[in-house]
């Protein structure tokens, strides 16, 4: 059995700043392993229970298969879209991820600083190690804020109004986790990233009791009227993360939600939930180009980003890959990456024969997707 981080001395992530040479972001996973504390990287890489739906979120995207239609021209393709007014150079973004200082001595700074160079959208995370103002810092261009709600409804204003003055455009809402499936890995381990001595992150700079490092500041009785708190008290539009059915996505926009971000958390949350590539048809059914999708979860090769995109996704977020990159090769890991799964995602706009994304759709998949 691992021991536990809080009897560490200090807990150290990587140290190395250097680009990577990717095969496949498979292998990313194992070469990390190597490197950090074993009950860190079990953070980073279990999922709940089990880990069934961790798994299904992998071998979903294996079930749907691309039709190419050949001869079509196309061979410089055009992977820029906006996103709640974000100009991106492409539909890959960073999601919201907590204590990047379990990867990297450079903690969100790095990862922030890697998505920057690769022009990619990074969402923050309520418990980062590091500021929300620190990380807003190292990314000066897209970014959004990603909002556990906390209890105290004075630090809920605090982290809205902090968000919104530091730059970030849009506040993410997860809604997944205020009760989740044991993580038996993490039990095993004895480890809570309260333990792991690597800061505080955005407690209130009022000082006070709260300590992001772990969910129990956040509330437990999660309602739409907390969504309508949000909006009263910032002017940021509002995303929910952690929709999983047609009914929460409608729900959600009749409660003024600016998008909806598809996610089982990275089957970290309920045991036996659906891969999120599953549910994702039915969804965009529902929402019907009212607003964005966002959808993470299992996301390894440009050829998932395609699939996600052809069954009705506007962009897609990549997480685990981005923190073992981290961990090898600090900002310039995160950007090779990015910039990976950019070049994938290109290869394979440029095989199936499409000119820009407005051009992918279920036409290009398999009859049982189409």
């Amino acid at each position: 059995m691992s021991s536990p981080i809080s009897d560490a001395p200090a807990y150290q992530g990587g140290t190395a700043v250097q680009k990577l040479a990717i095969v496949n972001l498979h292998e990313l996973e194992a070469e990390a392993k190597r490197i950090l504390p074993p009950a860190g990287f079990g953070y980073i890489a279990s999922g709940s229970g089990d880990e069934w739906t961790m798994r299904e979120n992998l071998a979903a995207f294996q079930r749907i298969t691309i039709e190419p239609q050949y001869l079509s021209g196309v061979s410089d393709p055009d992977l820029r879209v906006t996103v709640l007014g974000s100009n991106l150079p492409m539909p890959i973004i960073v999601p919201p991820m907590g204590s990047h200082g379990l990867a990297h001595v450079s903690m969100e700074e790095g990862t922030a600083k890697g998505a920057e160079a690769a022009g990619a959208l990074m969402v923050a995370a309520t418990p980062a190690n590091l500021s929300l103002e620190r990380i807003a810092a190292a990314k000066p261009g897209a970014k959004w804020f990603q909002l556990y709600f906390p209890s105290d409804l004075g630090f809920a204003r605090e982290l809205l109004q902090r968000s919104e003055a530091a730059g970030y455009t849009a506040i993410v809402l997860t809604a997944d986790t205020v009760w989740a499936s044991p993580r038996e890995t993490n039990l095993r381990n004895k480890f809570t990233t309260a333990g792991s001595g690597l800061g505080r992150g955005n407690v209130p700079l009022a000082g006070g009791p709260v300590d992001t490092r772990d969910l129990r500041f956040a509330k437990k009785a999660l309602s739409w009227g907390d969504v309508d708190f949000i909006h009263k008290n910032c002017r940021l539009p509002v995303i929910i993360k952690g929709i999983l059915s047609p009914r929460n996505a409608q729900t959600a926009i009749e409660r003024g939600a600016a998008a909806i971000y598809v996610s089982n958390h990275g089957g970290r949350a309920l045991i036996g939930a659906p891969a999120s590539i599953a549910v994702l048809p039915r969804i965009a059914e529902t929402v019907d180009g009212r607003v964005p999708i966002i959808l993470d979860g299992g996301v390894r090769r440009g050829a998932d980003v395609f699939r996600a995109l052809a069954l009705g996704a506007t962009i897609v977020a990549v997480g685990r890959p981005v923190l073992y990159a981290l961990a090898l090769g600090g900002w310039m890991g995160v950007q090779s990456v990015l910039d990976y799964l950019r070049d994938d995602f290109a290869l394979t706009m440029k095989i199936a024969g499409t000119q820009d994304l407005r051009a992918i759709s279920r036409d290009f998949l398999s009859p049982l997707y189409s």
